[in-house]
């Protein structure tokens, strides 16, 4: 029997480039006053501007699921090689704990991204949870299934981080 856990790194290529994307879009440091101030500015700016909206998103936690994402990806990639079992296992239970603390977190403020958002977490869960299968009974078509979700999750994710960079180019 092949035991051959495909993870495709695009995604965390590409969450990785989100993160950086979002990250880049402006955290300060300021005084409690000045704090007030800019959330109020930021708020009225945000309701009409979509790259605001975004930034918005990413700084009220987007960035840190992004971040979370980026890391749970990344050990499942480490753990399927060279392929280890039982920490495979284990991180592909983490990401899926991740991906539904993340799928209940506020959407994104676009309805494009929020779309994209959700069937990339949505696959990505779903091959989370096969690899987590697989890896506990050392079933390839478990492993197939991972692959197959992973690439369609992936797919998704490129569109998230394709429509971030066109609202953000945009502004």
């Amino acid at each position: 029997m092949r035991i051959r856990p495909a993870v495709a790194t695009t995604a965390v290529a590409l969450a990785l480039t989100l993160t950086l994307t979002l990250t880049g879009c402006g955290s300060t440091s300021a005084t409690p006053e000045q704090a007030t101030t800019t959330s109020a500015s930021a708020s009225a700016t945000a309701s009409t501007d979509p790259a605001a909206k975004v930034r918005a998103w990413a700084e009220a936690g987007g960035s840190d699921s992004l971040g979370t994402l980026v890391k749970s990806l990344g050990q499942v990639e480490k753990d399927s090689d060279p392929v280890d079992l039982a920490a495979l296992q284990t991180s592909c239970a983490q990401l899926t704990a991740d991906v539904e603390a993340i799928a209940q977190e506020d959407p994104m403020p676009d309805d494009k991204l929020a779309a994209r958002w959700k069937l990339a977490l949505d696959h990505l869960g779903k091959s989370a949870s096969a690899c987590t299968v697989g890896a506990a009974s050392e079933d390839q078509a478990s492993f197939d299934l991972m692959a197959a979700e992973m690439s369609i999750g992936n797919k998704h994710l490129d569109a998230v981080a394709t429509r971030i960079n066109e609202i953000v180019e945009a502004s």
